[in-house]
């Protein structure tokens, strides 16, 4: 045993330092630094492969054979993509995942469960510890003042929400584990704390239910129950003073106030939160000690869980009631629900509103519909909802329900593979052992399930990246490590390096486009240096198409028409559904005179979506009709005829 252990604990370091990395160096759903976390999930997965290749079960066959056939997949919808750029850096992002589900099969084999979920734990509070600490020195994240949501340094609220519901089933199973120190059980009822805390002050509603659903599913599952129990009433009462609290806080909850105010009120929000802390602990370590009464504490868990669901009934009926009736509750909430815009204030958590997400589920199901096979390429949504919004704020890059993504944009293909992947997952853990700390991975692992039905998970690696590495962990089993052979080695490094790749040349791409930009912006304007960077991001990446537009807008300003002529068709011919590539190269052929042609490409823009700039009355599409048929109704009298 003792060797196992010696023999795993670099792998445990790896695996730690890695989802370090992704926790706090993502810059939220920004590809910019994909490339450097994919490289470092790669190599640490390639290397632990290697170096002790852990035994196959079927679970993780299953499992690590669907996410690959997943990312092939959304590869090969490159072929017929919408936005084949994007679908390309989608298959790269699932390889990065598939990185930390292979880094997670090793830790999974190697290294006791209760070591890893103690492990995650301690990171995903230290996570949160960081993100509060900012509303508490607020020179550690200056956008705070301008948008109070907590959010650092995942960047998006509602990823950080997620991260606090995952840790409260793992601080309850720490703070229930008799088997340990009372010091380390102190320590897990802080952690559910301190979580707590976290997820109201990101005002996240679904945040907050995972975070209510977590604790009752792991009251409900656990054999010590009755000690988490104990820490869960501990942690919230404490928990929601302190929060509520905070929400009361001008400096800590509201928009745009000035760094005086934040400074004031961040250090009462610190003082509350270490005070909190201190009770906390205090309590726990004196109750978390006593035995008690096994028969009044069971009275007491049947009394407040039947106390809670009266509370919300009761509620309910008051709701009900104000609202004139069940119809009409039923229809105020819907209405709110499917038209009304969500706030970013603490208001919202009253709020039954989705944010315009059922505009955007019915935009990924309608595109569904008209391409069932296959879907509309992986990572389009973008121009899928930019062509079937009317304005911009129905319109996003993602329809903020994964499931629904991959079934619009990979098609029932690459949607039945997803579903693979999770019900693989699932078959494990019902199959599996059925210790404590199992249990609490599988919790967070179906949180992580739950919260991916209402927002743009996928595109977060900050918590994609540890979700999967639980994953794999969950689909394997302690053991020793299979015999190293040379030629599943050599295949592993290979495709290590082929993914590598993949990874690279956008990225890469992205970094000589920049270098086209900067020689754009000098002055004089060096037009030579930004075409050779733009070709060169251009050979990187053939399928964007910022390269390609960039080449066409240089070569014009350089008095090369025919060459930006070139590429401005390319731009068309690449993205053939987006509006804003015909709209350009109909812009380039009025500027030229070219009337007909320019008429053309504008009035294919304008089918395409009629909302865009080429919409605007009196703009270039009414200018170049009335050259083209300057009897029109629309023309004023005495316009041009076309030139020949």
């Amino acid at each position: 045993m003792r060797q196992a252990l010696a023999g795993g604990a670099w792998v445990s370091t790896a695996a730690g330092v890695l989802l370090a990395f992704a926790l706090f160096a993502p810059r939220g759903s920004s590809d910019s630094r994909l490339f450097w976390i994919g490289l470092a999930a790669l190599g640490a997965a390639t290397l632990v492969l290697t170096l002790r290749p852990p035994r196959l079960s079927p679970p993780t066959v299953a499992f690590l054979g669907l996410l690959v056939a997943f990312a092939l997949w959304q590869a090969v919808t490159i072929a017929w993509s919408i936005q084949p750029a994007s679908s390309w850096d989608y298959a790269n992002r699932t390889l990065v995942y598939l990185g930390f589900a292979a880094v997670g099969v090793v830790v999974g084999s190697t290294i006791p469960r209760t070591w890893i979920a103690s492990g995650l734990g301690a990171l995903f509070t230290v996570v949160l510890l960081v993100a509060l600490a900012a509303k508490v020195i607020p020179g550690l994240y200056g956008d705070y003042s301008r948008l109070a949501r907590l959010r650092w340094p995942l960047a998006y609220w509602n990823e950080l929400a997620l991260l606090a519901a995952a840790n409260v089933p793992l601080g309850l199973w720490l703070a229930g584990r008799r088997d340990r120190p009372l010091r380390t059980r102190v320590v897990g009822t802080l952690h559910v704390y301190t979580a707590l805390v976290a997820v109201v002050l990101t005002f996240s509603r679904f945040g907050i239910l995972l975070a209510v659903a977590g604790a009752v599913a792991w009251v409900w599952i656990d054999r010590e129950r009755l000690d988490s129990l104990v820490s869960l009433l501990i942690a919230v009462p404490v928990a929601a003073i302190v929060a509520g609290d905070g929400l009361l806080l001008p400096g800590i909850a509201d928009d745009h106030q000035p760094h005086s105010v934040r400074v004031g009120d961040g250090w009462k929000f610190g003082v509350l939160f270490v005070g909190g802390a201190c009770i906390v602990g205090a309590a726990a370590w004196y109750l978390l000690d006593r035995e008690g009464n096994a028969v009044w504490r069971r009275r007491l868990a049947v009394r407040l869980g039947a106390a809670g669901v009266s509370a919300c009934v009761l509620a309910l009926i008051v709701l009900v009631v104000h609202a004139g009736g069940p119809g009409d509750f039923v229809r105020a909430r819907w209405d709110e629900f499917a038209h009304a815009q969500s706030i970013g204030s603490p208001g919202r958590l009253t709020s039954t509103s989705s944010g315009n997400r059922w505009e955007w589920w019915q935009q990924a199901w309608h595109a569904f519909t008209h391409h069932p096979g296959g879907g509309t390429g992986a990572g389009s949504f973008a121009l899928t909802s930019t062509v079937s919004a009317h304005n911009a704020l129905q319109s996003t890059v993602e329809p903020h329900n994964t499931p629904l993504q991959f079934l619009t944009e990979t098609g029932i293909v690459g949607f039945l593979l997803y579903a693979g992947v999770i019900a693989s997952v699932a078959a494990a853990v019902v199959r599996g052992p059925r210790d404590r700390a199992t249990q609490a991975l599988a919790v967070v692992v179906a949180i992580g399930w739950l919260h991916s039905i209402v927002d743009i998970d996928w595109n977060f690696v900050a918590t994609q990246g540890p979700l999967f590495a639980i994953a794999g962990v969950l689909v394997t089993q302690p053991g020793a490590p299979a015999r190293r052979r040379l030629l599943p080695a050599a295949g592993v490094v290979l495709c290590a390096l082929a993914a590598l790749y993949s990874l690279f040349a956008p990225w890469y791409s992205d970094r000589r486009l920049q270098t086209a930009y900067d020689a754009v912006a000098r002055v004089p304007p060096d037009y030579v240096g930004a075409v050779n960077a733009a070709r060169d991001a251009h050979n990187l990446d053939p399928l964007a198409l910022e390269p390609i537009q960039l080449l066409a807008a240089t070569l014009e300003n350089a008095n090369d028409f025919s060459g930006a002529k070139k590429y401005y068709v390319l731009a068309t011919k690449r993205e053939p559904q987006n509006p804003d590539t015909w709209y350009f190269l109909g812009r380039f052929y009025f500027e030229r005179k070219e009337w007909r042609p320019a008429y053309d490409a504008l009035n294919h823009s304008y089918t395409l979506n009629a909302y865009g700039p080429v919409g605007i009355k009196g703009g270039l599409l009414d200018q170049a009709r009335c050259e083209v048929f300057p009897t029109s109704p629309q023309c004023p009298a005495g316009a041009q005829g076309a030139s020949p």
